[in-house]
């Protein structure tokens, strides 16, 4: 099994010694509460909360300046082509002075716009997370590693706030993160606004079928199973997916796209929804009829549509003794869990003829789970102006 022991350490401490001298300037320098840095995973990244609650200050608050750290010439300029001057290198002196004045920062993942540690004072920091976390993260890793647990305590004295979506929730981000619950924030995600918004004009997906979305998760001790189920019939699922109308979507990690196999692509009614054409899989959820996933905390976004959701957790034992869960896995996921091609199959069917049952078993988990709320980016913006008043 690959470790996740040390995953992104030698990035992070490279981040935070070529940061020093300037974490050190922050110390002293006056902060702009009018200036809002984002960033996402590395610096190097344009999505999850963190791309959309800069989308909203840009649109919805004229009064603040907005930047977001791309680390990658290619990304940024292709950005900056589409949005304009709104991002910056923190690789660079320049970039750097920019993070430094700014009285906020905004953050998906722990990459800070600057690297270092007792960055908060005078500055309100605030960890949005990528998520709502299923599996196990921060300080609850069963493979974490000493080095990976005492950034994770350091980190503490960069975040003002971090995100919770319920009081559940937040007991979730308290434990894994080890911030104080007076230090989370129940909020809903920005992210999840996207689901309520016009859904994007899809091509492929204006073809008149009920369209799933397949996202399983990677795993890092073995391959992938899909469609995992004894004696599997290629050619009887075909023939189901065609004669019924439903179209399957496969959603891999962008990473692992190409071991997909070819058998289920070749097959009629069964496509790749690339993260090379539609990037932020948030901004197309919403055109899906219903989801299929195992592991995926995608889910956890989906059921706010309150559409049918499914799970195939074939390899359940061995995820929970080696990855673990913040939370009873078989309780908090509402829906079907077929273990046979048949029950797959009817399963299916039904979620397309009387989903009713399953849609009752989301609204119930949705109490549990997720903020209900439409207009996360705007109170999160009513938050953060509230806090720059004082």
């Amino acid at each position: 099994m690959a470790s996740n022991k040390n995953r992104y350490t030698s990035s992070r401490l490279k981040h935070i010694f070529s940061s020093l001298p300037y974490a050190f300037l922050s110390l002293f320098t006056k902060r702009d509460k009018k200036l809002i840095v984002f960033s996402a995973m590395h610096c190097e990244t344009f999505d999850s909360n963190s791309k959309f609650l800069f989308l909203h200050f840009l649109k919805n608050e004229p009064e603040y300046t907005v930047k977001f750290v791309i680390n990658d010439d290619e990304k940024r300029n292709a950005l900056e082509k589409e949005y304009g001057p709104y991002f910056i290198d923190t690789r660079t002196k320049e970039g750097k002075l920019v993070a430094v004045k700014a009285g906020v920062w905004v953050v998906s993942w722990l990459d800070l716009p600057i690297g270092g540690f007792f960055l908060k004072p005078r500055r309100l920091i605030i960890h949005l997370g990528h998520g709502t976390p299923l599996k196990n993260i921060g300080l609850c890793e069963k493979d974490g590693g000493l080095v990976k647990k005492v950034y994770y305590k350091l980190h503490k004295t960069n975040i003002s706030y971090s995100l919770g979506s319920t009081p559940f929730v937040a007991k979730i981000i308290e434990k894994c993160l080890g911030f104080p619950e007076k230090r989370v924030l129940v909020y809903g995600q920005p992210r999840t606004d996207a689901l309520f918004a016009e859904p994007l004009k899809v091509e492929a997906l204006n073809n008149g079928k009920f369209n799933v979305l397949y996202a399983p998760t990677w795993r890092q001790y073995s391959v992938l199973k899909l469609f995992p189920f004894e004696n599997l019939d290629t050619k009887k699922l075909e023939e189901f997916l065609v004669e019924n109308n439903i179209h399957l979507w496969i959603r891999f990690h962008p990473a692992y796209e190409q071991s997909i196999p070819k058998e289920f692509l070749e097959l009629q009614n069964i496509s790749l929804f690339s993260a090379s054409v539609y990037p932020e899989v948030m901004d197309y959820i919403n055109c899906f009829d219903s989801l299929i996933t195992d592991y995926s905390s995608i889910y956890l976004d989906y059921m706010l549509l309150e559409r049918p959701i499914m799970f195939l957790p074939y390899d359940l034992e061995e995820y929970e003794r080696l990855i673990g869960f913040t939370m009873d896995y078989m309780e908090n996921t509402p829906g079907p869990k077929p273990e046979t091609q048949e029950e797959f199959q009817q399963a299916l069917l039904k979620f397309k003829s009387s989903p009713e049952e399953y849609i009752d078993l989301v609204k119930k988990a949705n109490e549990k789970l997720n903020s209900n709320s439409k207009n996360n980016c705007q109170q999160l913006a009513d938050f953060i102006k509230s806090k720059g008043k004082k």
